[in-house]
């Protein structure tokens, strides 16, 4: 009975496994799509936004292309002063 018990266990576990390296899969051949587009655009519009910096909770104010979401610069500080003025109304 408990090797049973063991043997579905690690059956579960395999399932589970193969789920995560399926999931994992999908996730890379989409960033890749999505680099291959932010590659080709032209950025035609940007917009200033703020963005999430890696996995954290922390945010930078960036320029951001309106195509294709790409983070594309730094504004300057007379853009990031319209930016926020514009802002608070």
């Amino acid at each position: 009975m408990v090797e049973v018990s063991y043997v579905n266990e690690l059956l579960e576990a395999m399932a589970a496994n193969r789920k995560v390296e399926k999931l994992l899969n999908q996730k890379n051949k989409i960033e890749r799509e999505l680099r291959e587009l932010q590659q080709n655009c032209n950025h035609p519009q940007r917009t200033i936004k703020q963005v999430t910096l890696g996995e954290g909770c922390q945010t930078s104010t960036r320029w951001v292309c309106d195509e294709c979401a790409a983070v594309i610069g730094y504004p300057t500080e007379f853009e990031l002063n319209k930016f926020l003025d514009r802002n608070k109304k």
